[in-house]
């Protein structure tokens, strides 16, 4: 179950990295999916022409394992791999290494067809995946179930979407939410805990103007690790749902 592999190298610059020198997520995220776009690129199959098809690629899920986040002006080189396909989904990996090639990251992302005019997925076409090299499949990948947040316990904070949060598909960009999930976690948490493993799942669009809700339980775990759960509404619909697992420093 494998496709063509594309790598590219990059520095991690100040700017991507949180109070402690460590890459954040959005960042890492949105350089990844820049590495598949890339690949897209240099196999002749690029944004431009999917618009023209009207279509548009989107990410439905993320399924996140992290053995470490590189690290402030850190080289490290970004891998893609288109991995398999059905009528509906695609899949692919995403990793980082670092300069020794030992594994910091691996994610693998679910990917769709969105119509632009109806934006609602369409079917998967044979023409659109053969440059990627992929297999196709029968059968869905399946990631983590999601656990759902703790009502009871819960905390929520409310942001409003603005210009700069949407991307070339009139939508919030997918590394977006990272920023409205984390930003509702506890400091305690933030300054105490590393990320060891997410997943996270996309369910309706969110666009320029709206209000959302951020709402975040905690659950302790043993082994010194604690899982937040995280979904994020708009207009009393899930937009999103997570859970993080969080390892002690």
């Amino acid at each position: 179950m494998s496709g063509l592999k594309f790598r590219n190298n990059h520095i991690v610059a100040t700017y991507e990295c949180d109070k402690t020198s460590n890459m954040t997520l959005p960042s890492l995220i949105n350089n990844m999916v820049e590495t598949s776009g890339l690949q897209s690129h240099a196999l002749g199959n690029t944004e431009e022409q999917m618009s023209e098809r009207g279509l548009a690629w989107i990410i439905i899920q993320y399924d996140i394992k992290i053995n470490r986040m590189p690290t402030r002006r850190e080289e490290i080189t970004l891998e893609t791999e288109a991995l398999s396909y059905n009528r509906f989904f695609t899949y692919r990996a995403f990793r980082a290494f670092d300069q020794a090639d030992n594994l910091l990251v691996e994610v693998i992302t679910t990917f769709g067809v969105m119509e632009m005019t109806t934006r609602k997925l369409t079917q998967v076409s044979k023409e659109l995946i053969a440059p990627y090299q992929a297999e196709e499949i029968r059968t869905m990948l399946r990631a983590p179930k999601i656990k759902p947040v703790n009502k009871e316990t819960a905390t929520s904070m409310p942001f409003r979407v603005r210009y700069l949060d949407i991307d070339g598909n009139m939508h919030v960009n997918n590394a977006k939410y990272f920023d409205w999930i984390i930003n509702t976690i506890d400091t305690d948490i933030l300054e105490n805990y590393l990320i060891e493993a997410v997943t996270i799942k996309y369910e309706k669009e969110v666009g320029f103007g709206n209000m959302i809700e951020s709402t975040v339980s905690v659950e302790q775990l043993a082994d010194n690790k604690v899982m937040t759960a995280h979904v994020i509404e708009n207009g009393g619909s899930n937009a999103c749902i997570a859970n993080i697992t969080w390892v002690k420093r």
